[in-house]
């Protein structure tokens, strides 16, 4: 009997030991720390111009580039129906400067500039960034109080 106490007793501390070596503080961290750049396009009225009636833009048409040219950095895209709006959600190459140019792709005749400032934010875990400034064409962005996506306002 003294046996099997001393093997489960080892056996015990074998599987405790090995749950608080995998539980370490970064394991319940998700890899992607550093939000979304969330935005809207709207009108000067703030009126959504992708959602009907008034889609000046087709939905299917958007593509947010990277610095580099290539790489369509629109991770997805969202309808609010009480709000009658698309969010769109992207993402942009962190580099040491702390500023991301991409390029805002809206149709095959209409292209922006959404410039990006952010600070590393040092993690034990992670890099994380916290987004500092935003800018559309030269311009600063205001945020949607509803939504806090970036509203890229574009005149008629």
């Amino acid at each position: 009997m003294h046996l099997h106490l001393n093997k489960y007793l080892i056996l015990l501390a074998a599987v405790t030991s090995c749950t608080f070596w995998a539980c370490d503080d970064c394991s319940d961290m998700d890899k992607r720390a550093t939000a979304p750049i969330t935005f809207s396009i709207v009108d000067k009225a703030g009126n959504d111009l992708i959602a009907p009636p008034q889609s000046r833009y087709s939905l299917d048409s958007i593509r947010v580039i990277d610095n580099d040219g290539n790489r369509n950095v629109v991770l997805t895209h969202v309808y609010f129906p009480g709000l009658k709006s698309y969010v769109f959600y992207a993402d942009c190459d962190k580099n040491a400067q702390g500023k991301s140019s991409l390029k805002l792709l809206l149709n095959s005749r209409d292209t922006d500039t959404l410039d990006v400032w952010y600070e590393k934010e040092q993690n034990a875990c992670a890099n994380m960034y916290k987004y500092t400034q935003f800018q559309h064409n030269g311009e600063s962005i205001e945020k949607s109080p509803l939504t806090s996506a970036l509203l890229i306002v574009k005149a008629k």
